[in-house]
């Protein structure tokens, strides 16, 4: 029996749990992940959001002011495509694609890297926060505070919860640079943000490029991220379509 002692302070929600057996339990996950899928899921916020084309975002902390505009960017063209985003809840990278994602209308999935009990909606996004266009998650038993392999292990969910991954200033080690590295191992597309003057801190873009990543650069005509054909591929979801195969393989 799940023990949630979730501070609901300004929070008129509780978390529920949802067993690897369980109809609630994302499919994709299953599959992608495999024997390695979470025993069960905590979950607070709108389960609904589970059923959408989910566009997952990795990168930084300390990403430059570049890759923050990035990540500022495809999450509000996510909104407006009716695309979730799916990220760590992490600063930087992470926190920009969540708030602009709402800002703009749109929904978003917080992967947690500790158990839910510890979960508090940040100052900075309680603007623009709305119960109906979130779902906040997590794989750890609700009292295990974050730890940094829990992070690296949380960046396996996020793939698995998405359609697609964008990866945004990947160092030459580090849990950005293995988040692409498992996304390419998943067989989901995943994309790199690619500009001038890249920052030297993000070395690892070139490593995942070079590895078969594609390259997330702007369109000529918009001067914004070109996520069109990332939008137009996520309409068909090749983990499920290939389940039969992928299932005779586990």
């Amino acid at each position: 029996m799940s023990d949630f002692n979730f501070d609901n302070k300004n929070i008129d929600k509780r978390p529920i749990r949802v067993e690897l057996d369980d109809a609630l339990y994302p499919e994709r996950v299953k599959i992608i992940m495999g024997s390695k899928a979470p025993k069960h899921l905590d979950m607070v916020g709108n389960t609904d959001l589970l059923n959408m084309a989910g566009l997952g975002f990795c990168g930084s902390r300390k990403s430059s002011p570049k890759g923050l505009e990035t990540a500022q960017d495809c999450a509000d063209q996510a909104a407006h495509n009716n695309v979730s985003v799916v990220s760590g809840n992490a600063a930087g990278v992470d926190f920009e694609a969540h708030y602009n994602c709402l800002k703009a209308g749109g929904k978003t999935i917080l992967v947690l890297p500790e158990g839910i009990n510890h979960f508090r909606i940040k100052k900075a996004l309680q603007p623009v926060w709305d119960w109906e266009r979130v779902l906040v998650v997590s794989q750890f038993e609700p009292d295990h505070p974050w730890k940094a392999y829990r992070a690296m292990t949380r960046n396996q969910l996020i793939i698995a919860l998405s359609k697609a991954m964008i990866v945004i200033e990947a160092g030459e080690k580090g849990g950005t640079l293995n988040a692409g590295q498992e996304t390419l191992k998943s067989g989901l597309p995943l994309y790199v943000a690619q500009y001038q003057d890249m920052s030297v801190d993000a070395r690892g873009n070139q490593i995942l490029l070079d590895m078969g990543a594609l390259k997330l650069a702007k369109s000529r005509s918009t001067n914004r991220a070109n996520l069109a054909k990332i939008f137009e591929s996520m309409k068909e979801d090749k983990i499920l379509k290939n389940l039969p195969q992928q299932v005779d393989l586990l």
